[in-house]
């Protein structure tokens, strides 16, 4: 069965021959079209590139990845991943509701401050689930980033920290939507990032009373 879940770090000495040739060949296109896509570009990176780079055929890449714009999503997705679960290690448990949501995505802001351009295009692609493999690449993503809002949400209605009728996963999946409006008005320059922050605090304020 192919497998794109590299972040697990499964043990290869486990594994079947084939299944830790197909790990392997996935690890190495994953990686060179990381490479590519940082240091040339997405827009300037094609398919033949990514074959070049990992030493592999055509027909074998398109085994793990139907267009480029999947193995964009594919390289990106144990990243961001990684990063929503750092976000959630960042909290306070005990701070208040607003400040921890804001603590949340205060990482995920600070993880697309690094390369705006091409989260650009990474959320482009997130938001529209062409492909199979992309739908489930990002319902992995998401069902992630929900489960740790339901958690903080429910944490704080538990400690009396929240009184808002409201069902866990509307305020949950409300959250998400306010914080990914504003950032991509953000990452196509409509606010700075001061006005972003501010932005996204005065309505999460309004959400949450």
């Amino acid at each position: 069965m192919q497998t794109n879940q590299i972040n697990d770090e499964p043990d290869l000495a486990s594994m079947g021959l084939r299944e830790r040739k197909k790990l392997i060949r996935l690890q190495r296109i994953v990686a060179a079209a990381r490479l590519l896509f940082i240091d040339k570009g997405f827009n300037t990176t094609t398919i033949q590139d990514i074959a070049a780079e990992a030493d592999v055929g055509l027909g074998t890449l398109y085994l793990y990845a139907k267009s480029k714009e999947d193995l964009l999503v594919l390289v990106f997705k144990d990243d961001i991943l990684k990063m929503i679960d750092e976000s959630y290690a960042a909290i306070s448990p005990g701070a208040p509701l607003m400040d921890q949501l804001m603590a949340f995505f205060d990482c995920h802001i600070n993880y697309h401050l690094k390369d705006q351009a091409l989260s650009r295009i990474v959320l482009k692609e997130l938001s529209f689930s062409t492909t199979e493999q992309r739908r489930r690449d990002i319902d992995q993503i998401m069902n992630s980033t929900y489960a740790k809002l339901m958690k903080l949400i429910e944490r704080a209605r538990r400690d009396g920290r929240l009184d808002k009728e409201m069902y866990t996963g509307t305020m949950a999946w409300s959250t998400f939507a306010l914080y990914y409006h504003l950032l991509q008005g953000f990452l196509c320059g409509f606010h700075t990032e001061e006005e972003f922050r501010k932005s996204l605090r005065n309505a999460l304020a309004a959400l949450l009373t």
